[in-house]
């Protein structure tokens, strides 16, 4: 798939709500995994002799995410995944993500998920710990920053995260980073191999309260979207990618299709000169 011997670090950035990342650690441990804590509050109590970075200040979850990212990429790690804290993680995880049979373009993958973007989620939605993982993949318009992993390649390439248009809330960054990775040739899959549990937004919740969050982390997000990529960014996020606020009406929704791992998703559409699994 890659050429090279492949690894991953992934990075948990926490902000307090302990109980979480010691959850979601007993999972990162389970699995062999190589990770990364970045302490944002600076009082992260350790429950063995995990590797913990704190920074001066709280950098957020975005700038935890780009530390993470610039630490796997100094120490020779061909891949590099944010993690949020307040996840479970399936079985395999690891080696899901590495998968040999994914795509040779493979620039940003995540794992399905109970709920997220949609164009993520598991058909059924079943506790991390009840997986079991399918053989399919699915080009997708963009992955969520809850769990993504990137290529160091792709890293290099594209310039890694925009923490000067998203960096308070984060949200927008991944949509930004998928459409930077698709222009520059990269594919952005799903892996359903690997699933996680997400329990939504706790640590931002507790910090800002939801809907003031909410409502100004998506004001942020579109702002951000529209400076970068201009008023018609919705043109690289079909129906279908993002959760549809509970105010707005339901909206046609592209499909997305799975594809077997290891085969050539050959006669689909293109998009920005890549492979396209989503159908309208």
């Amino acid at each position: 798939m890659y050429g090279h011997v492949v690894s991953l670090l992934i990075t948990v950035p926490v902000y307090g709500q302990h109980e979480y990342s010691h959850a979601v650690l007993g999972d990162l441990e389970r699995e062999g995994a190589d990770f990364l804590i970045v302490d944002n509050r600076g009082d992260y109590p350790r429950i063995g002799d995990e590797r913990v970075i704190t920074p001066r200040g709280n950098l957020g979850w975005a700038g935890g995410s780009e530390l993470g990212f610039r630490v796997a990429f100094s120490e020779g790690y061909s891949h590099a995944m944010t993690l949020n804290n307040d996840t479970r993680l399936s079985k395999g995880f690891v080696a899901a993500l590495l998968d040999s049979r994914l795509p040779d373009d493979a620039g940003v993958v995540g794992p399905s998920i109970d709920y997220g973007f949609p164009c993520a989620e598991a058909e059924e939605k079943l506790s991390a710990a009840d997986y079991i993982p399918r053989p399919f993949y699915r080009a997708v318009p963009a992955v969520e920053g809850t769990a993504l992993m990137l290529s160091r390649e792709c890293w290099l390439t594209i310039g890694g995260l925009n923490l000067h248009t998203f960096a308070r809330y984060g949200w927008g960054i991944d949509l930004d980073l998928a459409v930077r990775a698709r222009e520059a040739g990269y594919g952005v899959y799903i892996t359903e191999m690997a699933y996680i549990n997400h329990f939504g937004h706790k640590t931002a919740n507790a910090t800002f309260g939801r809907r003031r969050y909410e409502v100004m982390a998506n004001v942020a997000k579109v702002r951000g979207m529209r400076k970068l990529h201009s008023r018609k960014w919705r043109r690289h996020v079909p129906p279908g990618t993002l959760p549809s606020p509970q105010w707005r009406k339901t909206v046609a929704n592209e499909t997305y299709t799975s594809i077997r791992l290891g085969d050539e998703p050959a006669g689909q559409a293109t998009h920005d000169g890549h492979a396209r699994a989503w159908s309208t």
